[in-house]
């Protein structure tokens, strides 16, 4: 290539041109037109690239929808095990996000909410009224898609979701900036939640509807068998998202705590909660009907070692935490027998002792003073 051919390249294509023709060690010919030497870096490097010194020297911050927790247009998985309060924080923290207010201490960057209740809307419409009704306010903004939705089978629904969202943001004049899916496990009904090659699909298309639509997409999910491992499944889905916070139900405490997070700086965060019930009516046969809310509370302190409780030890410490006096290791055996097998349930005691959870003295275990 001689130097005449890279001046020609340097006065129609830029510098950025003759750092490609370099690069690529192409002949660029005698009087090749300005439109095609100005295409050579677009040609030559398909996908979008940016050089370190090209970067503004002013920094700009994550833009944050719920402060030091979830960023627009991102992606993050809330999970815990069944009957924890997952469902009701995120309901509450979503009802924050439509009403543009504070949750638990941090602000919200307002916007309408499309929560994709494919597990059970009916429980999703009650938590609402009883939002409603526990905080005296009306909460705009904030649409139940009440039809069941599958991101596995094919792009249908994935279409479907983008499409009502835009509807919807036409309809009321406002951004859509949080997706709730509910959960998981419904919008990949069909896939095997361990296979890669099935929660991939999945992942790309809950990738596609958070882009599409700039809004922050959160989904519900469960823990695994082994609470100590984190959420079920593939954990792919963990490294796709953002933020990911695990909500946790022990004698001492309802808590989530974020165990990821992207740019933020707040893993590690504990925030408290507890579930008030709340009465909305009365059932046909004459009973109160009711629900909880969520009421900001005290964390609980952090288990020792950081480890999580197993399922086998969280059952344990709740019998023992009924129990007044020690109580027999055999009889622990015993009462949990049609459960558990007996090795797990004494692999359990040992590890509860250990871990200063509980005390275990002559053939007896009592649950440690403070986790009652």
């Amino acid at each position: 290539m001689t130097g005449r051919d890279l001046n020609n390249v340097a006065r129609e294509g830029g510098t950025a041109a003759v750092r490609v023709a370099l690069a690529n060690g192409r002949p660029v010919r005698k009087g090749s037109e300005r439109s095609r030497a100005a295409q050579v870096l677009a040609d030559d490097i398909s996908l979008d690239v940016v050089f370190a010194d090209e970067l503004p020297e002013e920094f700009t911050p994550p833009d944050e929808l719920v402060q030091g927790l979830l960023t627009i247009g991102g992606g993050s998985v809330l999970y815990g095990d069944s009957n924890s309060g997952k469902t009701f924080l995120v309901i509450d923290l979503a009802a924050a996000v439509a009403r543009g207010v504070e949750w638990m201490g941090k602000r919200t960057e307002p916007g309408m909410v499309v929560y994709l209740a494919a597990e059970s809307p009916a429980s999703v419409r009650s938590r609402l009224q009883a939002y409603q009704q526990y905080h005296g306010v009306r909460v705009p903004n904030f649409a139940i898609v009440q039809n069941p939705v599958n991101l596995f089978d094919s792009d249908a629904d994935a279409s479907a979701i983008i499409a009502t969202i835009q509807r919807l943001e036409a309809k009321r004049g406002q951004k859509a900036r949080l997706v709730v899916g509910d959960t998981l496990a419904r919008l990949s009904a069909g896939a095997n939640e361990n296979a890669g090659q099935d929660m991939g699909r999945v992942i790309e298309r809950f990738d596609r509807i958070r882009t599409e639509c700039n809004a922050h997409f959160m989904l519900i999910h469960h823990s695994g068998k082994n609470a100590a491992a984190g959420s079920r499944g593939w954990s792919g889905v963990r490294a796709a998202v953002d933020a990911e916070i695990e909500i946790t139900d022990s004698p001492t405490g309802r808590c989530a705590e974020i165990t990821k997070v992207r740019d933020l700086g707040t893993k590690g965060e504990r925030i408290g909660f507890r579930l008030d019930v709340i009465e909305l009516g009365v059932t046909k046969w004459g009973s109160p009907a009711t629900t909880c809310v969520v009421v900001p509370a005290d964390a609980p302190e952090k288990p020792g070692r950081d480890k999580r409780m197993g399922e086998v030890e969280g059952a344990i410490v709740e019998y023992l935490a009924q129990e007044k006096v020690g109580v027999k290791k055999a009889d622990v055996a015993k009462h949990f027998g049609d459960r558990y097998r007996k090795a797990s349930i004494y692999r359990a005691i040992n590890s509860l002792a250990k871990a200063g959870a509980a005390h275990e003295a002559a053939g007896m275990v009592c649950i440690a003073q403070g986790i009652r």
